[in-house]
């Protein structure tokens, strides 16, 4: 039976926080949703927890081999889903609020919109608040410097999904950067809601994102050529948006390349690195402009 919201959770070795995503989707007093559950081969007893909340509405599956991404178990997500909306949330962190379901469903009542852009709370980083707003949900604007790069941030429509083949990169960080960037150019319709949608466990212990490895040096470098590619489907009015995120963001990943390997050497976590600001490059008017 066709659901309003699929929740995907894919879940790694997060014995310790696992319980605590499920129940707070299981708390909604908005009911009208279907989570599935997805196991990424963890090594710990987090599948056990998993099939304690097996249900008519909560589904569990399990990948072949672990992915080393949160892509692999989204994409089977994904398979499985049978909502209008999908929403994603990692594992290892939570939705905001019991009402976070009811408020999405009302923003989006009747309408039908490709994406719908929402916010998160940073915990563990001074609780920062991050939310959507007029000014920088606008298709260029997102296409500039996206305020955030998280798919949990988002509501997505679930037809806009498969009518765009879109997936996640498997085997490669950053992916959702790709995912996200990819919808920022596709969307027809859109709109956003200024509250958050979840609590966001940054740069946790053990976590993918907070180990280092050199993986994450090279994989900047092909996260890049995937941007590059993108050009051939960006609408010709955009492209110049999309060219100024590709150069700002290649100026910035020396930088980050060069924290990641002191922090291998140094055997530290890898460094939050600070949020993106950037700015619309006028070069790309100066080429744009040309005959």
């Amino acid at each position: 039976m066709k659901k309003r919201f699929s929740i995907i959770v894919p879940a790694y070795n997060v014995e310790k926080y696992i319980e605590e995503a499920i129940k707070s989707v299981l708390a909604q007093e908005f009911e009208d949703y279907e989570l599935i559950l997805i196991d990424d081969c963890s090594t710990d007893n987090t599948k056990n927890i998993l099939e304690k909340y097996k249900s008519k509405t909560t589904k569990i599956y399990s990948t072949t081999k672990n992915t080393g991404t949160a892509a692999g178990p989204r994409n089977v997500g994904l398979k499985h889903a049978r909502g209008e909306y999908i929403i994603f949330l990692d594992g290892d962190d939570k939705l905001y609020n019991s009402k976070v379901l009811g408020k999405i469903n009302k923003l989006i009542s009747e309408e039908k919109y490709d994406v719908v852009y929402l916010g998160y709370q940073d915990i563990g980083n001074a609780d920062k608040m991050r939310v959507s707003n007029n000014a920088n949900s606008t298709k260029e604007a997102r296409i500039i410097c996206d305020i955030t790069f998280s798919v949990s941030s988002r509501c997505w429509n679930r037809e806009f999904i498969e009518k765009n083949n879109m997936r996640f990169k498997e085997s490669m960080y950053y992916e959702d950067e790709l995912f996200c960037m990819k919808a920022n150019i596709l969307v027809e319709k859109t709109t956003y809601g200024d509250f958050p949608i979840f609590k966001y466990r940054r740069n946790r212990k053990g976590s993918v994102m907070s180990t280092p490895t050199i993986k994450k040096c090279s994989d900047w470098y092909r996260m890049l050529a995937e941007l590059v590619d993108l050009i051939s489907i960006t609408p010709q009015e955009y492209r110049k948006y999309l060219l100024s995120f590709i150069k700002n963001e290649s100026d910035t990943i020396p930088l980050k390349i060069k924290a990641i390997i002191k922090s291998l050497f140094e055997n530290t976590g890898t460094p939050v690195f600070p949020k993106r600001e950037y700015e619309y490059d006028d070069y790309m008017e100066e080429i744009f402009n040309k005959k």
